[in-house]
């Protein structure tokens, strides 16, 4: 949860914070009341403390404003007047609630409790899973005694799972529960919903409670094979990661101990100085990811310090830069103390070397895959014994469960129990030859999204293709080393994940960079990395990320620079930019907002609040982007979407040399096809053909509709003649297609496509588009449905 704080009594701001701090909450503390305004503005909070007495906008002003601006987030004011007519102003001016100073930490932390989590007075039973908690009277969902914003329809269906928290609903029963017979949505929608929920779950800590048990549908998860949160992942993640930087991290320790040492024996150039500096800036940002906050704060001291000797420093007279980098900096003339520096390096250095605070046990941060609950789960179906407790020892090497069943009888009883992430299954179960095909069978229509590797003794090449018709992923032969086995089903359970986003990181700090990618890739993200500003347009463009994360500090270029860059360029103007600094100064902050950013958090980044943010920009990004560039009618892009992804295509096609196929395909007669059965069949043909465009073209393969009956395809990679062997493919589903009009007289119809290739036929799109319009005419022409090829 995040507080403002604004309060311009020093001691009792940073003693709140203090205490807030150590109950888990973030906490921002602005001195004034324009400063809190501005904050308020600029981030988001749960809840605002907020003293009467403040310079500049007093406390009540400033509640009147906010609420004004329709601000709804709770407000407590503190304050140490405590007549009547303050309360009742305090009230009326928006506030929630009231406490008079002086007042125990207790009683604060019940007030802020009782305004963050407002609790039924009516009795009624809760539902409950674990410490996720929902209130039918009052609507409202908690976790460990949060709340957690879900939308109407999620509320229902969280409610729907918890009060039948052992049966699977299919999609259809969840359709019949959740919506009206009038209004009926397809299963795509259930989908849709259930992803949505569990991302708010898992925003919340509250792990995934929501289990899909594949083939069925969906299910409360049971508490005892609940998995650990991705958040205990992360932890354990960062402690291994913290073995890994501890020795960087004191070498940046060293070298500001240098600059302190140089110093004293007054022989400390610039150079050195403002290597020190970076190094303790480098400090307070990363150390606070690894848990040490009380680091963080020393060495932001520390720059500080640095900072203004070299304040002091380049105030020499008329000495060049180069003059002033070599000539040794002196103390005298300033209020800074050596001993001051000396003692902050050492309380630095102590702190480092205590353990990472990010596990409670340092020890215990290596730990084997049987104790991860969160290790994926795969079930190995086979009556070799020995093979069995081989493949099991190598498990652990692979961070994989690996549970054993001996004969299908227990593999179907287990299966009815618990769903895993993979099946190895043997194919040889005497008396039966073919029971592991019939289960494979089996697996199969009940469990259509479980992956299946076949791993046996039986390699004939009808065993082999009886297995890839019954849907099994992947074919072993006996005999072959137990890491072969394993290294498959990694490769099987890597493609069954779902990629949620792709993001670009630029930070000079590698530290910052790594400590980023432990923690989001458990949530599903593709972090891509940017150590040398200078390459980042190259890797901006080839990566097409759905967010960018800058630093401010960097060598060359900065990231206020960079971020400017990307909002003066039309095809990434829309890029969602949110910035990791150091820097906390209302300065810095302006200048990242007027250069174009959407967010900024302050290092030392706290890891569910940027995974929060990120996930909000991710879906508010995406809403907007899925209104404004997608066809309404057929599902595929619109012409403004396919235009811009086309001229990323062909930036990227001149850099690296490919070839692009730019393809039109056009309804034959469709005129006819609307003025004989009419609009709405016209629009149902429509629909059919770009689902079939869909599904059958690759994800990085551009599929939309300009207008009308026509549509156009951008294939990178593929020269006119591929292109035409996979259009062929589409064009037989397409032609095997029967429309039933009024239910009966069945409708067909034919499509007519053209092609040009990039760069022969045109290196802009406006004259590749009128090359593959050329080659599309002479295509209807020809007076049948086909493909031709534009030539010269």
């Amino acid at each position: 949860m995040r507080i403002l704080l604004v309060e311009d009594d020093e001691i009792l701001a940073q003693s709140l914070n203090t205490a807030l701090s150590e109950q888990n909450y973030v906490v921002d503390i602005a001195r004034d009341g324009e400063e809190g305004w501005e904050y308020a503005q600029a981030f988001t909070y749960d809840l605002i403390l907020l003293d009467v007495s403040l310079p500049k906008l007093n406390g009540i002003a400033l509640c009147r404003r906010l609420r004004k601006e329709n601000y709804h987030s709770p407000i407590l004011l503190l304050t140490a007047r405590d007549a009547s007519e303050d309360k009742v102003a305090g009230l009326d001016a928006g506030a929630d609630d009231y406490v008079v100073k002086p007042c125990t930490i207790a009683e604060l932390f019940a007030r802020l409790r009782a305004l963050l989590r407002r609790r039924s007075a009516s009795g009624a039973p809760l539902l409950e899973w674990g410490e996720l908690r929902l209130d039918p009277s009052s609507c409202e969902v908690t976790y460990q005694g949060t709340a957690v914003n879900v939308s109407p329809t999620e509320y229902g269906l969280l409610e729907l799972l918890m009060r039948n928290p052992k049966r699977v609903f299919t999609k259809s029963a969840i359709l019949e529960h959740l919506w009206s017979f009038e209004d009926p949505p397809n299963e795509d929608t259930v989908r849709a919903h259930i992803k949505g929920l569990r991302r708010k779950l898992k925003k919340a800590n509250a792990g995934d409670a929501i289990e899909t048990v594949y083939g069925v549908g969906y299910r409360l998860k049971p508490l005892s094979e609940s998995e650990v949160s991705k958040q205990d992942r992360t932890l354990r993640a960062v402690a291994e990661a913290w073995k890994k930087f501890k020795e960087p991290i004191l070498a940046r320790v060293e070298t500001i101990a240098a600059a302190s040492s140089a110093l004293a024996s007054e022989s400390l150039s610039e150079q050195l100085r403002q290597k020190a500096e970076q190094e303790a800036h480098k400090l307070a940002g990363s150390l606070g990811m690894f848990g040490f906050s009380e680091g963080s704060h020393l060495a932001r001291e520390i720059e500080t310090w640095l900072i203004k000797l070299g304040a002091k420093n380049s105030g020499l007279g008329n000495l060049d830069s180069s003059d002033r980098a070599t000539k040794p900096i002196s103390l005298l003339g300033t209020d800074l103390q050596i001993e001051d520096l000396q003692a902050l390096i050492m309380r630095l250095r102590q702190e480092i070397e205590q353990p990472a605070p990010t596990t409670s046990d340092p020890q215990q941060t290596i730990v084997i895959a049987e104790d991860l609950p969160d290790a994926p789960l795969v079930l190995l179906v086979d009556d070799d014994r020995a093979l069995n407790n081989q493949l099991q020892q190598e498990a652990l090497n692979w961070n994989l469960r690996l549970e054993v069943v001996e004969t299908i009888e227990q593999a179907k009883a287990y299966l009815a129990r618990k769903v895993p992430n993979l099946v190895i299954l043997d194919l040889i179960f005497p008396p039966n030859p073919h029971e592991g095909l019939l289960l494979l069978e089996e697996l199969t229509q009940q469990y259509s999204e479980l992956p299946v590797l076949v791993f046996t003794m039986r390699d004939d090449f009808h065993d082999r293709v009886a297995v890839a018709r019954l849907g099994g992923k992947a074919f072993l032969a006996k005999p072959v080393a137990a890491t072969q086995v394993l290294e498959a089903a990694v490769d099987l359970l890597q493609n069954q994940r779902t990629k949620e986003a792709t993001i670009l990181a630029v930070d000079d700090d590698p530290i910052i960079l790594q400590t980023l990618k432990q923690i989001l890739t458990p949530w599903g993200i593709e972090l891509c990395t940017v150590q040398n500003p200078l390459k980042f347009w190259e890797i901006f463009e080839k990566t097409s990320p759905d967010l960018l994360i800058l630093d401010v500090d960097m060598p060359d270029i900065d990231g206020l620079e960079l971020c400017q860059v990307v909002r003066g360029d039309r095809t990434w103007h829309g890029i969602p930019i949110l910035f990791l600094s150091a820097h906390r100064s209302r300065e810095v902050i302006n200048q990242i907002y007027e250069a174009g950013a959407d967010d900024y958090i302050a290092k030392p980044i706290v890891e569910p609040e940027l995974v929060a943010r990120i996930f909000n920009r991710l879906e508010r990004t995406r809403l907007l982007r899925s209104l404004a560039e997608t066809d309404a009618l057929t599902g595929v892009a619109n012409r403004y979407r396919s235009t811009r992804e086309l001229n990323r295509y062909f930036r990227l096609a001149q850099r690296y040399q490919q070839p692009i196929s730019l393809a039109l395909l056009d309804l034959d007669n469709f005129k006819n096809v609307n003025d004989r059965y009419g609009y709405a069949t016209g629009d149902r043909v429509l629909q059919r053909i770009g689902q079939i465009l869909r599904l059958n073209f690759k994800s990085e393969d551009i599929v939309a509709r300009w207008y009308g009956q026509q549509f156009v395809i951008g294939m990178y990679g593929l020269n006119q003649l591929e292109a035409k062997q996979r259009l062929e493919e589409i064009l037989e589903l397409i032609h095997q297609e029967i429309f039933l009009v009024a239910g009966k007289e069945p409708l067909q119809v034919t499509l007519s496509i053209g092609v040009a290739e990039y760069p022969q036929h045109g290196i802009e799109l406006d004259k590749l588009y009128r090359a593959a319009d050329a080659a599309l005419v002479r295509a209807k022409h020809f007076g049948s449905s086909g493909i031709v090829l534009y030539s010269f």
